[in-house]
Order: structure tokens, then sequence, then C-alpha cells
């Protein structure tokens, strides 16, 4: 259970609303990462189709060989670039996801190093009260020392 003063703090509050931002773009990441391998997926597809198309062509038009060999290559070459960047985009994405889970550990790291620090300055006033409240009875014990000693030297008329 957290200090609600704790709460208060705004380097906590600060660690805290970034850790919220963090968590967020997390969720987008992960919302992306699972949506990029079907869409890209059916993106390669719809290149390899093509590129399958292409080369069917090629083989039944041996006369057009030299056009249709050159759409073939082009539609070949667009699904070799669509598999790399799918790849690229991919690795991006995990390594955003694995920065942000860091970040995230970080972050947590920090706020429990700030209650640490906000732990040792409670602790710090504890101890600063004790020993002004040991001075105060030390004067309030001393007060009353004079005050018997003076009452005694009255009862016994040495004053």
């Amino acid at each position: 259970m957290v200090d609600p003063e704790y709460l208060q703090d705004k380097k906590v509050q600060k660690i805290d609303s970034d850790i919220r931002k963090f968590e967020t773009n997390l969720k987008s990441l992960k919302m992306d990462l699972e949506g990029l391998d079907s869409r890209l997926d059916a993106e390669i597809d719809r290149y390899k189709s093509v590129a399958k198309a292409k080369r069917a062509a090629y083989e039944e038009l041996h006369s057009r060989l030299k056009s249709v060999e050159q759409d073939w290559k082009s539609a070949d070459r667009d699904y070799k670039i669509a598999t790399k960047n799918k790849e690229k985009t991919r690795s991006k994405l995990k390594k955003d996801v694995e920065n942000l889970q860091k970040r995230i550990r970080d972050a947590e790291k920090t706020k429990q190093k700030r209650f640490q620090e906000l732990d040792k300055e409670k602790e710090k006033l504890v101890e600063k009260a004790k020993r002004q409240k040991a001075r105060e009875m030390e004067r309030m014990k001393a007060r009353e020392m004079d005050r018997v000693e003076e009452q005694k030297r009255k009862e016994l008329g040495m004053d």
C-alpha cells in the first residue's frame, strides 16, 4: 500500500504520468504488431500472386517475352521488397516494445527509489523531533530541579 502522501510528490506524479504514457504507447505498439502480420502477409500474398501470374503469362506468351519478363521481374522485386520491409518493420516494432518495457521497468525503479528517499526524509524529521523533545524534556527537568532546590533552600532557611 502506497502512502497517499507519496502520491502528492511532484516527482512521483511525473513518474506515474510517464508510466501511463509508456503503457499507452506499449498497448498501441502491441496492437500495431498484432495487426502487422496479417496486413503485410496479405500485401505479400498479393505481390506473390502478381508475380506468379506474370510468370505464367511469360511462359504462355513467349513472343511477348521481354515485356512480360520485365513485368514479372518488377512484381518479384516488389514481393522481395515487401518481405524485407515486413521484417524491418516487425523488428523495429519489437525493439520499440522492448525499449518501452525497459523504460517502464526503469521508471518503476526510479519511483521506488523516490519512495525510499521520502521515507528517509520522514525518518530524519522524526529523529529531529525526538532530539528536540529530548532537549525540551532536559530543560523542563533542569527547571524543575532548580525550582525544587530553591524551595528546599527556602525551607531550610538558606536563602
